[in-house]
């Protein structure tokens, strides 16, 4: 399927393969919210059954380290975490401030309610618990041969951790005892030649200089830098570079008054920070209610692949024709 534009299409007619989708960020009807195309189902169980077919399918396309951003109101939000609670990991329940200018353009007396300035963002994840990348630091089999070294070699001194301690008068040969633990490090020569005088571990069967135990350590650690940088590649992205907090205040960009009118436009630095925050440059970005193209925009300028769906004629002229403007504005920035 081709990348980098908006298909007039349904987005679950898609053929991408399972797990190739790095960000999706879903801006999907709310149910008889505003727009056309939020009236289309007879009743809200309808809807909701849509809903659990278009999370079956983000949880197809999404990668083992990819993030979903799933929009909703605040009235509906729930039923949709309810079903994406089923086939994600819930990160964050993000709230969208539309400014204080909103706030006043929606207060009325005659609603009888609080006015509503915000909308949801679920953010959810593939990842069940651990990242890799903590599964190696918290792995006690790290060095294992050094760690059951030093493990025989306390079964040779003969003492608790606390007598060897006290032995010593201080408590820095500590970690290298610390044979169960992720805390296991190795000694310096130092208290390694301590440990000589005070406990004769050279006469043990089993001795080994340090400088030998060192030379192992340095190969360890490059074993498990190896690891860790690899494990660090294959990490969920998330770099908050904003300093942003889950209440995300964007100002609401009087959707209908702009150049690429659609009534539930979301805001591109709004966008921005969700595609900076959660993706790499070259990563997949999925769209499947792409609307005037804000995300697709967004994606193209920042450098992210994508894929972009717009069932409505209309909204995907929109969307089209703001893609290739922004595509003219990438155009005149790489001459200059």
């Amino acid at each position: 399927m081709e990348k980098n534009t908006i298909h007039h299409a349904d987005w679950m007619a898609n053929d991408l393969p399972d797990g190739s989708v790095n960000l999706i960020i879903a801006d999907p009807p709310y149910f008889e919210v505003r727009g056309d195309f939020d009236f289309v189902w007879d009743s809200f169980d309808d809807y909701l059954k849509d809903v659990e077919k278009w999370a079956i399918e983000c949880k197809r396309l999404l990668s083992e380290n990819g993030t979903l951003f799933w929009y909703g109101d605040d009235k509906r939000i729930a039923y949709a975490q309810i079903i994406f609670d089923k086939h994600f990991n819930l990160v964050n329940h993000l709230v969208w401030h539309k400014g204080e200018n909103f706030m006043g353009l929606n207060k009325s007396d005659g609603l009888r309610s609080f006015a509503p300035c915000t909308e949801r963002i679920l953010m959810y994840s593939n990842e069940v618990n651990q990242t890799g990348l903590e599964r190696i630091k918290l792995d006690v089999n790290n060095f294992q041969i050094l760690r059951n070294h030093f493990k025989e070699m306390q079964s040779f001194i003969r003492l608790s951790l606390k007598k060897i301690n006290d032995s010593l008068g201080h408590r820095r040969a500590e970690h290298a005892f610390y044979w169960k633990s992720t805390q296991w490090d190795l000694p310096t020569l130092e208290t390694f030649n301590e440990l000589i005088h005070e406990f004769k571990i050279n006469e043990w069967d089993s001795f080994r200089e340090y400088e030998d135990l060192r030379r192992e350590y340095e190969d360890l650690r490059r074993e498990y830098e190896d690891l860790r940088r690899e494990y660090e590649d294959l990490r969920r992205p998330f770099d908050n570079f904003l300093n942003i907090n889950e209440v995300m205040r964007f100002n609401n960009e009087s959707a209908m008054n702009t150049q690429y009118k659609h009534p539930t436009r979301k805001p591109e630095k709004l966008t921005r920070a969700l595609l900076l925050t959660c993706s790499r440059p070259g990563d997949l970005v999925l769209v499947p209610f792409a609307g005037s193209g804000t995300e697709c925009a967004m994606s193209k300028k920042e450098n992210r692949e994508f894929i972009g769906f717009e069932i409505d004629e209309k909204y995907h002229a929109v969307a089209m024709e703001r893609l290739t403007h922004q595509q003219e504005k990438s155009n005149q920035t790489t001459m200059f």
